[in-house]
């Protein structure tokens, strides 16, 4: 059976995917918050089965799939890299969104990937000359789950500065 391509396939970009954090233990009282200067996170599932050797041959048998989640960053002196750097000390749970901003679903919401589970690492080496690259990476409990989230012009901005007049700008607010 062949695979029909729609005409309306578009291919998907990493620049417009990126990941926003939570606290499980945060999530009745904050908003999930982005980690800065992100570079790339890779999704991996794996399911190894389990062979049984018979007198007929081998026997598999399915494994429960398993997912991590690698995330690469430029390191910076904010919240977020200090609270997943806690996160990691003190095996706190976390909730992660990747967020594609090339799957508008409409009413300021789009397609992104949902998680819970713990950072398993934090890696930040210095190299002289070269900005400081974290690696870290999260095991995900379960598996992650596809839905639509709303994505607000303040969580925009976090992402890329908005548009500003000439004007003096009062209050915080670009507009």
């Amino acid at each position: 059976m062949a695979v029909e391509v729609k005409k309306d396939t578009k291919p998907v970009y990493g620049k417009d995917r990126f990941l926003m954090f939570r606290l499980y233990k945060d999530r009745a009282t904050k908003a999930a918050i982005k980690l800065a200067f992100q570079t790339v996170h890779t999704w991996k599932y794996e399911a190894k089965s389990d062979s049984t050797d018979t007198k007929d041959g081998s026997i598999n048998s399915p494994a429960t799939p398993v997912a991590t989640l690698d995330i690469e960053a430029i390191s910076s002196l904010d919240e977020v890299n200090k609270f997943l750097a806690d996160a990691v000390l003190h095996s706190e749970k976390l909730e992660v969104w990747d967020i594609n901003l090339a799957d508008v679903k409409g009413d300021g919401k789009y397609g992104a990937t949902y998680g819970q589970g713990y950072l398993q690492s934090w890696e930040v080496p210095s190299e002289v000359g070269k900005l400081v690259n974290l690696k870290t990476a999260m095991n995900i409990d379960q598996i992650p789950q596809d839905g639509e989230v709303e994505f607000t012009a303040d969580q925009q901005n976090q992402i890329q500065y908005a548009f500003t007049d000439t004007k003096p700008v009062t209050g915080g607010a670009s507009k």
